[in-house]
């Protein structure tokens, strides 16, 4: 992405929708408040009639997180509201919707971050200091990544959890019929750079002062 929030007024719907949710994902751990549709069409060029109908779909499909107003409150992974895990970044706290959003937005962002959550198996709080990203390497955490399906929340976020030992790692991936896999915590930080590096590089962007924040 050579420009992270220069406009695509021509993209196809498919591609916009993926940057309409990149573009609220950088506003939001920018602004760290909820971002109004206005910012996001602004953002991405999309005229307001079609964003507001692609905003509904993807709030239905569990994509975005939205408030009453209809601003965006959580946007890939990343929340203001909504979420069983915390990270805090930038001096900020946000939810996150699975476990391996807060170690893949920490990767992405090459960010000291604290996350915290709690073992799917036992309930035991597990709280994890990254350093310019990546987490501590003598930990016995596993990270579990769902196979996921058709719903995101309910197939993929749910059951991709933090796990505090391999012993319960083998427990999660038996309740939930081998559909997924266990991860280590470095191989957790890797995926997430790759996975979270669009949203990272928009979150730059803004942050350069090249996005929609910019002479605000």
């Amino acid at each position: 992405m050579t420009d992270a929030l220069d406009r695509h007024p021509g993209l196809p719907a498919a591609d916009l929708h993926e940057r309409i949710r990149e573009v609220a994902f950088a506003l939001l751990l920018t602004e760290r408040r909820p971002i109004g549709p206005d910012e996001i069409a602004a953002a991405t060029g999309s005229p307001d009639a079609i964003l507001s109908g692609m905003l509904d779909r993807l709030a239905a499909a569990g994509w975005i997180d939205r408030d009453q107003a209809g601003r965006v409150t959580g946007s890939a992974g990343l929340s203001l509201t909504t979420g069983p895990h915390r990270i805090a970044i930038d001096a900020t706290e946000f939810r996150t919707w699975c476990a391996c959003d807060a170690s893949g937005i920490a990767a992405a962002r090459g960010a000291d971050a604290a996350i915290q959550t709690e073992c799917a198996v036992c309930g035991k709080e597990i709280a994890l200091d990254t350093r310019a990203g990546q987490p501590p390497t003598d930990r016995p955490e596993r990270l579990w990544l769902a196979a996921g399906g058709a719903n995101l929340r309910g197939d993929f976020c749910d059951p991709t959890v933090l796990l505090c030992s391999p012993e319960h790692a083998a427990a999660w991936a038996e309740r939930q019929g081998g559909h997924g896999r266990a991860v280590h915590l470095a191989e957790a930080a890797r995926l997430g750079a790759e996975g979270w590096a669009s949203c990272a590089a928009a979150a730059g962007a803004v942050r350069a002062g090249t996005g929609p924040s910019a002479g605000r």
